[in-house]
């Protein structure tokens, strides 16, 4: 494929790579109100949608009622004739396995089992006693999940009973009740309309028991079997390790990847859909191996613009999913992404560029299927404060959503059938992924992808390189008797394929080779303006795609004994493109602009957390390219003389030479407040003076 091809299909960016995302059904659900909402979807260019029951619908609404079923299947129908995607929902709400409850009211012994250390031994099943009566039982944890009617929330007490997912039988019992009935009255959508099957962090002991540890009947037997001795189990609960803690702790991971997401994996294989979602922890990277569409949950706020992204066991899960589906040779993988991601603990104080920023953390670490948390059905009364913000039809956005849209588009195109040029594999496990050595080689844009243990066996060494699933590794970072170069951290690296003139600490790149094509993907992760000389190790006339806008152009470049010389500025939220034509085509260069300087804005109206302002600009020469910027919080709608002159987010500034004439001119911005002004407390909004 030529560089002009991937250019007009990232200005049109095809409707496979659509965010899906979870769309809350927490209320009363009318199918007129249904295809509304998805025909609206369609309309911002959202072709999918994650069909995700939340708490908020009514009590009289049974859980996997035929009731239930009949509005589930008037979406997926709907959704068929928008030519639309559905991925499926296996709880209601969360953690997945215990079909609200229904597995352990099937069977009381299904209930999630955990040992605690007690010297009450009048029930549960006695592991390991010791001389100062204390004791370790295994019993029922009394955990939960949250349930999708009021009063059913974390520690309310009719929240359903969570399942123990380490018994293969009460797996079998989940599948039962959950998925086999989707089939039954969906089996005609299966692998068309719709895609997946999404579980959502599946955790033993299910949520709020307290003084438990994991565990199912007959491990004791096992880990013995296995050369643990009981008693040393009580170093769980002093916050130790010793030899038979490592047991139990392979165990639990081996039991749950072979019993819970190896039965959901197979069960979607055999129906012709994917296994999506995600594994409970940030580092969970073996888990992964069982998801068609590996995945992993952005939330939190646990990486941050203000926090950066590189510190910590939360930085690694978007090359947790990517590079586990690189080495699988899976086409795509996921992240649900923006949860509860609102900034100094206010409520729904999620700002587009914030959104922008994790779009482009993602994505320039390999993501390329985005599931936004989340597009709420109703936020009526208590709905508005379930995990917000709605980053989707109820936000200020929502009417410009197609910015967004086509912008995750064109990043998970270019993640999509592509590998990337990483030289260096770093060795890793479930819970030890090695953040501390992967800093450095992300402010250094040098490219490394995470390679588990796990997946070794089908690996190979040739010509002293790690060989896996179309990628070769020249350096390996990790415990291994493979012969292949091992070294400890970036500053070993002896060859690099882009360098920068200074250090940029936050700046973070990704050479990708789509289709014989070669990019660099860059990405402003930090604060402030980047602007440096970069050089890259390739061939052919540099071509510039703002993936933001769809725009493209060419720049000044040199020729050096190392490759391709340029000037790279990025300002804050900001992203590049950076393509390579082999066949040295000729590319316009970007216009240049003329800044108009500072307006004197008067604000002329406030209402609905809206402020209006009104400035007059005489043009008095025949520029035909002129821009303005401007300090505000936080949408920016600018008309000039009426007419529509565009919309901004982050980093104000509005070209409106085409807009203007000789003589007077209005210019109108009006600046829309966050979001949670309405639905929270008040945050600035309108011109900073």
């Amino acid at each position: 494929m030529c560089v002009d091809e991937i250019i007009r299909d990232l200005q049109n960016p095809p409707r496979e790579f659509s965010p899906v995302p979870f769309w809350f059904l927490n209320d009363r659900l009318e199918k007129a109100e249904l295809k509304r909402q998805l025909e609206d979807f369609k309309d911002k260019g959202v072709n999918g949608v994650v069909l995700h029951p939340r708490i908020g619908i009514p009590d009289n609404f049974k859980y996997l009622s035929a009731e239930y079923f009949e509005i589930i299947r008037f979406i997926v129908k709907t959704a068929k004739t928008l030519n639309m995607k559905i991925v499926l929902y296996d709880e209601a709400m969360y953690p997945s396995g215990s079909a609200h409850g229904e597995v352990v009211k099937s069977n009381p012994d299904f209930a999630s089992v955990g040992i605690t250390l007690t010297k009450d031994l009048s029930e549960g099943i006695v592991i390991a006693q010791y001389n100062d009566g204390y004791a370790i039982v295994s019993k029922k944890c009394g955990g939960t999940i949250r349930g999708i009617h009021f009063g059913e929330d974390d520690g309310e007490e009719n929240a359903p009973l969570s399942a123990n997912i380490l018994n293969p039988a009460a797996v079998d019992k989940f599948i039962e009740l959950t998925h086999e009935q989707y089939y039954k009255h969906l089996s005609e959508y299966f692998g068309d309309t719709v895609i997946g099957f999404f579980t959502d962090e599946p955790c033993i002991l299910g949520r709020c028991p307290s003084g438990f540890f994991e565990w199912t009947d007959g491990l004791e037997n096992e880990i013995t079997e296995n050369g643990g001795t009981l008693s040393e189990l009580r170093a769980l609960f002093d916050g130790k390790t010793n030899e038979t803690i490592k047991i139990y702790k392979r165990l639990i991971i081996e039991k749950l990847n072979g019993i819970y997401y190896k039965k959901l994996s197979d069960w979607c294989a055999a129906h012709n859909i994917a296994l999506m979602g995600h594994p409970k922890e940030s580092d969970d990277i073996d888990e992964e191996r069982y998801f068609h569409i590996p995945g992993q949950d952005l939330v939190f706020r646990l990486v941050s613009p203000e926090k950066g992204g590189v510190d910590g066991i939360n930085s690694v899960q978007a090359k947790c999913s990517s590079d586990a589906a690189r080495h699988m040779n899976r086409r795509r993988n996921s992240n649900e992404c923006f949860g509860v991601c609102s900034k100094n603990g206010v409520p729904w104080y999620f700002t587009a560029s914030d959104m922008k920023w994790y779009i482009d953390w993602l994505g320039v670490r390999g993501v390329n299927m985005f599931i936004p948390h989340a597009f709420y059905y109703s936020v009526d009364g208590k709905r508005k404060d379930e995990r917000p913000p709605d980053v989707g039809p109820n936000n200020i956005w929502w009417k410009n959503y197609r910015l967004f849209s086509d912008y995750i588009k064109r990043v998970s195109y270019i993640m999509t059938d592509s590998v990337n040029c990483a030289k260096t594999a770093i060795l890793c496990k479930s819970g030890d992924m090695k953040p501390e050595i992967a800093k450095g080689f992300y402010q250094t844009q040098t490219e490394f992808n995470y390679l588990p243990y796990s997946l070794m066996d089908k690996a190979e060494v040739k010509n002293n390189r790690l060989c896996i699933g179309g990628y070769e590794y020249e350096y390996v970072i990790g415990e291994t008797d493979i012969d292949v170069k091992k070294i400890n951290s970036v500053k070993e690296i002896e060859n690099h394929d882009f360098r920068t003139a200074v250090p940029t600490k936050d700046l973070r790149i990704s050479h990708i080779i789509k289709r014989g094509v070669h990019m660099y993907f860059a990405v402003n992760e930090g604060n402030s303006d980047i602007n440096t000389r970069i050089e890259m190790n390739a061939k052919g006339t540099p071509v510039m795609m703002d993936l933001w806008n769809g725009e493209y152009y060419g720049t000044e470049f040199c020729k050096s004994d190392f490759g391709i010389c340029i000037d790279l500025s990025l300002k804050r939220y900001e992203s590049i493109l950076i393509l390579f034509d082999e066949n040295n085509g000729e590319y316009k260069p970007k216009e240049k602009r003329v800044n108009i300087g500072k307006l004197n804005f008067k604000m002329t109206e406030e209402k609905d957390f809206s402020k209006t302002y009104i400035a007059e600009y005489t043009k008095t020469d025949n520029a035909e390219n002129e821009y303005f910027k401007a300090s505000c919080e936080e949408m920016a709608e600018c008309y000039v003389n009426e007419k529509f002159a565009g919309v901004s987010f982050f980093n104000h500034e509005f070209n409106i030479g085409k807009y203007l004439k000789n003589g007077k001119n209005e210019i109108r911005l009006v600046t829309t407040g966050n979001i949670a002004n309405k639905y929270s407390e008040p945050v600035p909004y309108g011109i900073n003076e």
